[in-house]
């Protein structure tokens, strides 16, 4: 087993009220439609009401969780200081400065995003890209990975930046810290957690087996990325196993890839899924084709399933080398309805499996209408097949980006009906307040030195890098959340930008039914 530390280390939390009430006031209306962008006409009497809001903290590429209590979890606050934003020392050089190089922690609301507190798990900060954040909905446990604190925490061993830290939770208050050796600044890796499979080892004191899994090295595509590992834990977090591979982009895992090695990314949905039995489903991408495994073994092994003689494949476009993000996503309600939801040009498309990912429903087209380009989309699922997936997105003609919520509630029962099921979309930010001015950051991500804005040398800066992905999430009343960065303006030296220190803001954004 992987060692781990014992140590419970108290959170330190600061408070931040938002620069605005809970933000349902101002957006446009939601829309309801169905499949191929058919608006409702009429429209149905009761619609929810898109809400957004600022977490008043410096945003990044970002994630949010709900646990059990209606928490929204949402990473990462930046919180710049010191020399250039790095908090490495005392020297007033730049210290409001926002890069990929600052402190980070977690931000979290139960008031639904009018007023937001500050959370560093372990007591530290950590580095504020990269990260993964997950809750077992069975325990409501909340664990947080990250590669490395920033400033170094001693108290953490000799290694401070290349292993995957992971952090773990049940109240927000006092943190448990395990550390993965085998890794090298693992890009955004997952989590997720089941049941024993049938005749597999239980996990003791705790009641699901945890999993995670993440890139072996930097590198952003592969085979610069060595291999995807996969590790699981019986105790909750605190003990790891010894790594399984899962790819390698050199020579692949699985026979069935031939020649090629496996595609996988920093940022890709090829990951484990659990399903309710406890075993662990994954695509496999290589060549032209996505194929579908599946593990009975707690990760041990994840070989490629084959029915009728034939290996199973999945109907979604192949994943080439060096594609990052944007690829298919699987997912695996409570009562086993797969999930599969991919990108086609400007479109989004959703498949529904009842039989474990053999057989597939045609296509459903849950583009939302107005939305005209995708930059960016996350997915998230909860209970059998409800689904909520936020989007930056931008109409026809517009060169700014918005952020996006669309939500549907047993997507499965609904495309049995002849109607189709009902999806429903909302612009979370106001009309006229974008959240990119542009195709990347452009307000932030400077140096301010002599009085002048100099940008951040890459990769710390924050306009070619660290905002490569949104998030999305379900609470437990139904309701959908979207997290997103907002730009504070077109350059450093808009009004805007100077009246928050050329620093962006994480965007959080939900769909309420009043």
């Amino acid at each position: 087993m992987v060692a781990a530390a014992a140590a419970v280390v108290p959170a330190t939390a600061g408070g931040h009220t938002a620069t605005a009430n809970a933000g349902c006031s101002g957006t446009r209306p939601v829309v309801a439609y169905r499949p191929g962008g058919h608006v409702l006409v009429p429209q149905p009497r009761l619609l929810p009401v898109a809400c957004g809001m600022s977490t008043g903290y410096p945003g990044a590429e970002s994630h949010l969780v709900v646990r059990r209590d209606g928490t929204v979890v949402f990473t990462p606050a930046v919180l710049p200081s010191d020399i250039a934003g790095t908090g490495v020392a005392p020297v007033p050089v730049g210290e409001h400065s926002q890069s990929n190089a600052s402190p980070g922690a977690l931000v979290v609301t139960r008031d639904n995003g009018a007023h937001w507190s500050i959370v560093k798990p372990s007591g530290v900060t950590w580095n504020p890209t990269d990260h993964s954040e997950y809750v077992d909905p069975v325990s409501g446990r909340m664990f947080f990975e990250d590669y490395g604190p920033i400033p170094p925490a001693p108290q953490l061993g000799a290694q401070q930046e290349g292993p995957a830290y992971i952090n773990f939770s049940d109240d927000m208050q006092h943190w448990h810290h395990a550390v993965i050796n085998h890794l090298t600044l693992p890009e955004n890796p997952r989590f997720t957690s089941g049941v024993a499979p049938k005749g597999q080892p239980k996990p003791q004191g705790y009641p699901t087996v945890t999993y995670f899994c993440a890139n072996t090295n930097v590198g952003f595509v592969s085979p610069v990325i060595a291999g995807r590992a996969c590790y699981h834990s019986l105790d909750g977090g605190t003990s790891w196993s010894l790594p399984t591979i899962l790819f390698t982009g050199a020579a692949p895992q699985h026979p069935e890839c031939g020649g090629s090695g496996e595609n996988y990314s920093a940022i890709d949905g090829n990951y484990p899924q659990a399903a309710p039995d406890g075993r662990l489903y994954v695509m496999v991408s290589c060549g032209s084709a996505t194929y579908l495994a599946r593990s009975d073994d707690e990760a041990a092994t994840f070989p490629i399933i084959h029915a009728q003689g034939k290996a199973v494949t999945l109907p979604v476009p192949p994943t080439s080398t060096g594609t990052v993000g944007g690829t298919p996503e699987l997912r695996i309600g409570h009562d086993g309805t797969f999930l599969l939801v991919y990108q086609v040009g400007q479109k989004l498309l959703l498949r529904l499996s009842t039989t474990h990912g053999i057989t597939w429903t045609q296509p459903l087209d849950i583009s939302a209408p107005g939305i005209a380009d995708i930059k960016q989309w996350s997915l998230a699922t909860a209970r059998d097949s409800d689904l909520a997936i936020s989007i930056l997105g931008h109409r026809k003609g517009q060169s700014t980006w918005d952020g996006y919520l669309i939500s549907a509630h047993d997507v499965l029962d609904g495309a049995q009906s002849p109607a189709g099921p009902t999806f429903y979309v909302g612009q979370l930010n106001q009309p006229g307040h974008p959240l990119l001015f542009g195709n990347s950051v452009e307000g932030s991500g400077y140096l301010q030195v002599g009085g002048q804005n100099l940008p951040y040398p890459p990769p710390f800066n924050n306009q070619m890098f660290g905002n490569d992905f949104i998030g999305a999430a379900i609470a437990p009343d139904g309701s959908p959340w979207g997290s997103f960065t907002q730009d504070c303006g077109t350059s450093p030296d808009a009004a805007s930008c100077k009246k928050q220190d050329d620093q962006t803001r994480g965007f959080a954004g939900r769909l309420a039914w009043h």
